[in-house]
């Protein structure tokens, strides 16, 4: 039995914080808000282990975590050490040895530090990564821009969640402005409480989901990492997001990464999945009050983009992917939104986009997926499908003469794509109350180059 445990400091929410409407930690079937405030959070899932993110509620508490394979004896499940945590704090446990492609239960059990008798907390089960070449699905989410004074946008991410949750895909990649800082248009995270509890809300809207489904995460222009950002404020971002989500380092996945966690890959299946970082690594402030920043000027710093190259160039995979907030170049409707990054695959040519459009041809990649316009639409340039992958929670749906879009879908919604070894079928679909899978809208086939 392995397991490996690493303990993150979390901050008290503020009476800032005190909005007019008040979600529950998790919902009544799971924990007790006095020992864990959020529901469990699956991270860095490979086919030997997973990361199991859990946050303490209002007091101190120790916990372990039991697991074994469905079906299998209870008496022979692995046991985790036990971890203290401090009340509003998180704390990371790695279960080891385990199987690929593998269906586990899991139990967390825990007690409030000055007691003695622990009790289950919630009972979950997940797959372990997929190693061989075979048929599954993912989905997307984008731009659900959660904050505390926004209870609409807490409401439609969590529809959408459970909509994703219904369906059973391996995987789910959240492509950026999940959470809003409190400056416009992307500013810096001016308090280092802010972080923890915009996390924590963007957590409980996505509910049980990532309790059984590994979620890896792309940060966009809101999540305040931007490369023009102060560094002390950036720092307060990404200890928040790295406490809440832990995420692939340069060492979790052959195919590395960054250390902070805010660029990286891996390989399901048969599918290459290459995850950017456009906003971090651009020193010129790109917000839409800056008059002074370029639509050709967005980069992905010098040593993202030998990574990705390399990448690309050494993977024989059949399905390639790649996931950014937005493309690195703009072309949207106007100059303005242009200078802001909108306008995906209409921006294909531009700046260092080109390059990386460039590098995605030659290795026969076949989607590049990304948020930030807040509407479903595809265009695809020289074989390449730009998919934007639509909003689930931010209440701005924008129109042509934003983006430049001809043909696009705003309801709120996610992408759903099935991967199989003959085609990839992509669908956009929106969640309906009287369908739990959700309501699909569009869809399109794409096929192997």
């Amino acid at each position: 039995m392995k397991c490996e445990v690493t303990l993150f400091k979390s901050l008290l929410f503020v009476s800032l914080f005190i909005v007019t409407f008040s979600p529950e930690a998790v919902p009544a079937q799971g924990p007790p808000p006095s020992l864990l405030s959020l529901a469990p959070y699956l991270g860095r899932l490979t086919s030997s282990s997973v990361t199991l993110n859990l946050v303490a509620g209002e007091k101190d508490i120790v916990c372990y975590v039991r697991f074994g394979r469905e079906g299998g004896d209870p008496g022979s499940w692995q046991r985790t050490k036990d971890v203290s945590v401090a009340a509003r704090s998180s704390v990371d446990i790695k279960l080891e040895s385990l199987t690929p492609d593998t269906i586990y239960l899991y139990q967390v059990l825990a007690r409030v530090k000055e007691e003695r008798e622990f009790q289950r907390v919630t009972e979950q089960k997940f797959k372990s990564k997929r190693s061989t070449p075979s048929a599954f699905s993912f989905a997307l989410i984008s731009d659900s821009h959660i904050t505390p004074f926004n209870k609409d946008r807490f409401d439609i991410l969590s529809q959408v969640s459970s909509s994703i949750l219904a369906r059973k895909p391996d995987l789910v990649m959240l492509l950026g402005d999940n959470i809003q800082t409190f400056t416009s248009h992307g500013g810096p995270m001016t308090e280092e409480l802010f972080g923890p509890r915009l996390y924590s809300l963007v957590r409980q809207g996505l509910g049980f989901l990532p309790s059984s489904v590994p979620v890896f995460w792309v940060n966009g222009n809101w999540e305040g990492e931007n490369g023009w950002h102060p560094e002390r404020e950036r720092r307060w971002a990404r200890q928040a997001r790295k406490a809440f989500i832990p995420g692939p380092d340069a060492n979790t996945y052959p195919e590395g990464g960054s250390e902070e966690q805010d660029f990286y890959g891996f390989t399901w299946g048969d599918a290459l999945f290459l995850v950017l970082n456009v906003t971090g690594y651009t020193p010129l402030d790109h917000g839409l009050e800056n008059p002074h920043s370029k639509a050709d000027d967005w980069t992905l710093g010098e040593r993202q983009k030998r990574w990705f190259s390399e990448q690309l160039s050494r993977s024989k995979a059949p399905w390639k992917f790649v996931f950014s907030h937005h493309t690195v170049g703009g072309k949207g409707g106007d100059d303005t939104n242009s200078r802001y990054g909108r306008g995906g695959g209409r921006a294909a040519k531009t700046g260092e986009q080109a390059l990386v459009h460039q590098w995605m041809k030659q290795s026969g990649s076949q989607v590049f997926f990304y948020g930030h316009d807040h509407v479903f639409t595809d265009i695809t340039v020289d074989g390449i499908h730009y998919v934007c992958v639509g909003s689930a929670g931010a209440p701005w749906k924008f129109p042509e003469s934003i983006t430049g879009y001809s043909k696009y879908w705003t309801p709120s919604g996610y992408t759903w794509v099935d991967v199989s070894k003959d085609r990839l079928k992509i669908s956009f679909v929106t969640p309906d109350p009287m369908i739990p899978e959700g309501r699909v809208l569009h869809s399109f086939d794409v096929f192997p180059k």
